[in-house]
């Protein structure tokens, strides 16, 4: 995301915004987001720890302001939307050099402040946490200790990727299927150097659907892939389904078809597995 030059309101906005979704704000971050001398971005800390006191505690280990249990928004709205904003997940405000872009785009998935921030740590520090989780084949709230290392935004839906105890092995979990999650504590768990699948970059390839015709087919052609005949994805394995389904392309051309299916999966048969599930 490219630096930003805007005012100090906003900045204030942006301390709480990384406080109460990643758990913590310091000079670095903040410089990493603002052409603003360092200097200023310690004074906009230190005003909003003023104004807001019980939103945070300095940690000298980390050079930055940790969240406190009590925080709450109060110079933003609290919404996930806002973080995404302002690390560039989605188009920031005031960054659109006057020209008016309008996103339809909207979160399929109810992304908790608490939560989010407790595993932004835990991946942050290498560290285990427990949860609660749902999922449909265990629709009940059951217990899970995890070790994250990292989100992954895939459409309207947001995952975090983790070694899960239950399991023994590594997982994608639904932020929105998470129902509490604790502080983080250290770990034996394995790493994401111990993730093979994460680790695994393969080639996905998407062509245009075969059940379209000549015409249709450039048509696709042109605007999905560059007026190429196939367009090749490198993409970690765990998340080639993602980009299927982001693409909206067919796997099974027979049951998938045009007009729903404009692309298809070239060659699906010969993906590694995890690939398309």
């Amino acid at each position: 995301m490219p630096k930003s030059s805007i005012g100090h309101q906003e900045r204030l906005r942006a301390v709480e915004n990384l406080l109460l979704w990643a758990g913590q704000v310091s000079r670095a971050r903040l410089a990493e987001l603002f052409e603003v001398h360092g200097t200023v971005l310690s004074r906009d800390m230190a005003a909003h720890v003023e104004s807001v006191p019980d939103n945070c505690r300095y940690d000298l280990t980390a050079r930055a302001y940790i969240v406190t249990p009590y925080a709450r928004p109060h110079l933003t709205e609290g919404k996930f939307e806002e973080y995404e904003g302002l690390v560039g997940s989605l188009p920031a405000k005031g960054l659109r050099a006057g020209v008016q872009l309008v996103s339809i785009q909207q979160n399929g998935t109810d992304v908790k402040r608490w939560s989010f921030s407790r595993i932004h740590i835990a991946i942050r520090e290498g560290k285990q946490i427990d949860i609660e989780y749902r999922s449909l084949s265990n629709p009940v709230k059951h217990p899970r200790t995890i070790r994250p290392h990292a989100f992954i935004q895939a459409g309207p839906r947001w995952h975090v990727r983790a070694y899960c105890g239950m399991a023994e092995g590594f997982r994608d979990f639904n932020l929105g299927r998470i129902a509490r999650v604790e502080d983080p504590v250290a770990t034996e768990m394995p790493g994401p150097e111990s993730d093979r699948e994460w680790n695994r970059v393969i080639e996905l390839r998407l062509r245009p659907h075969p059940h379209l015709n000549r015409e249709q087919e450039q048509l696709v052609r042109d605007e999905c892939l560059a007026g190429t005949v196939m367009r090749v994805f490198e993409v970690r394995l765990p998340l080639s389904k993602f980009v299927i389904q982001a693409r909206g392309a067919a796997i099974d051309v027979d049951t998938q078809a045009p007009p729903e299916y404009l692309l298809a999966v070239y060659e699906p048969e010969a993906l590694p597995h995890g690939a398309l599930l």
